[in-house]
């Protein structure tokens, strides 16, 4: 019976700057994609939120685990991706709230209920639909 005996050194940082640049582009082209189905996941009204959209910068954590993101900077992204509980709207500065009232004629209040508004993750389900169409686990 013969045994055979090997030693195998794995270089790490070498293996590193020669896998980050391919890691890089690939993690740049799933941001990309995200960002663009995101814009076209978005609910519209007037566009400000999907044109606020953008790809967050690429960093590295270490050399095989990388980061990066997609950000809405609209001021209300959160509302919209996450929905809102139910809440108080008070008028400011002591004054009324004007909206039509059943009949079209104005009505003043100085506090209405808010039923709240659902979640719409347009954010979420882009990522989700991206990372699905490239067979990456999450």
């Amino acid at each position: 019976m013969a045994d055979a005996g090997y030693r195998f050194t794995l270089d790490t940082g070498r293996v590193a700057a020669t896998a980050q640049p391919i890691i890089a582009r690939k993690v740049a082209s799933v941001t990309r994609r995200i960002a663009a189905q995101a814009k076209l996941n978005a609910p519209v009204r007037t566009g400000n939120l999907a044109r606020s959209i953008q790809e967050g910068p690429i960093v590295f954590q270490g050399p095989f685990r990388v980061t990066s993101g997609v950000t809405a900077t609209a001021n209300y992204a959160a509302a919209v991706h996450d929905g809102t509980r139910p809440h108080v709207i008070r008028a400011r500065n002591g004054g009324f709230l004007r909206f039509p009232g059943s009949d079209g004629s104005p009505v003043f209040r100085r506090s209405v209920n808010h039923p709240g508004t659902r979640p719409r993750p347009f954010l979420r389900n882009a990522a989700e639909q991206v990372m699905r169409s490239e067979n990456l686990r999450q």
